[in-house]
């Protein structure tokens, strides 16, 4: 969508504010609102002029190309959805190291831990792992390596299991 960017404001006039329109029936042309634009188009066309028959087909074509487009990011969405899904299930009960960067806003420092893979979440957009005996939620693009399944390993093991993949 459109960015919308001021070049002051009241408070601070070297700052940039952006605004971005979210998508709604009014923003977005669907095919109802296409055929509407096309009749109206139709019936208020120069009559000296008319529209050919090759640009009427050239635009429904048109039209037709971007549904099918839709169509196909929707499906591609889906399918990468429900392959991170079973990747993360897949991960359960396997030995995993984790890097998260440092985050100096929130005081975080860069921290690297490796452990068992204990569940998984799909909470929001983003999947999420839990190592055994920590609480904390990593995301999946956090993982730096997996190692082998186990059952009865300690995280230290779990270090060097990984270190040697």
């Amino acid at each position: 969508m459109a960015n919308i960017s001021s070049l002051s404001s009241t408070t601070d006039a070297y700052s940039i504010k952006t605004y971005t329109a979210e998508k709604n029936d009014k923003n977005t042309l669907n095919i109802q609102s296409y055929f509407k634009l096309m009749a109206s188009q139709l019936a208020h066309q120069d009559m000296t002029s008319p529209m050919s028959n090759s640009e009427i087909l050239g635009q429904m074509s048109q039209m037709a190309m971007i549904q099918s487009l839709a169509a196909v990011n929707t499906s591609m969405e889906k399918q990468m959805t429900m392959s991170q899904q079973s990747y993360g299930i897949s991960m359960i009960g396997k030995n995993v190291m984790v890097s998260v960067p440092a985050d100096e806003e929130k005081g975080i420092e860069a921290v690297t831990k490796s452990g068992l893979v204990e569940s998984v979440s799909f909470s929001g957009k983003e999947l999420s792992l839990r190592l055994s005996g920590d609480p904390t939620n990593y995301k999946l693009t956090d993982v730096i390596s997996v190692g082998g399944n186990s059952s009865a390993q300690t995280p230290e093991k779990a270090a060097k299991e990984t270190d040697q993949v």
